[in-house]
């Protein structure tokens, strides 16, 4: 009897420190809102976004089934990428490209990857290794020839292009 008290006590305290997905996309919509006005009104606050940030993470770990944990960490990770965070960025595509296997923009995770490694990681190597795993696994999306394109151009001199 005792083990089924402290089994009931111990999920109490786990759903209290999760809140419900509602509520927490609701403080969400909120976050968001509040950012668009203070955006217009050009006065962006990094704690600001930075919260947003941290709120889109908690939803996506907590919630990793629902699918608009993948539109959280796209959000996020556009975020970090805006805020010249490239490692971070990459992290959350990583993140999205690997959880969310249906997602309609995991080809676009993917492609990120690669175009913030290259351009501003300046990491060549993992770029090429990144776009070839697109064209593997992507190789009629619409933005496949491009990739292509820039894997080919990759090795050309800038006098050459």
């Amino acid at each position: 009897m005792r083990k089924i008290y402290l089994a009931i006590f111990a999920l109490i305290i786990l759903s209290a420190c999760n809140p419900k997905p509602s509520k927490l996309q609701s403080n969400i919509a909120m976050k968001e809102k509040g950012l668009m006005v203070h955006a217009k009104a050009g006065k962006v606050d990094t704690t600001e976004v930075n919260a947003l940030i941290k709120d889109y993470i908690t939803y996506s770990d907590s919630y990793n089934n629902d699918t608009m944990g993948a539109e959280y960490l796209f959000k996020a990770a556009d975020f970090y990428r805006y805020m010249h965070q490239p490692v971070r960025c990459i992290d959350l595509y990583s993140k999205v490209y690997d959880r969310y296997p249906s997602f309609s923009r995991r080809p676009y995770a993917l492609f990120l990857q690669g175009f913030i490694l290259e351009n501003e990681v300046k990491n060549n190597t993992g770029a090429k290794t990144i776009y070839e795993k697109f064209l593997k696994e992507y190789p009629t999306h619409p933005i496949a020839k491009d990739v292509q394109i820039t894997l080919n151009n990759r090795v050309k001199s800038p006098e050459e292009l």
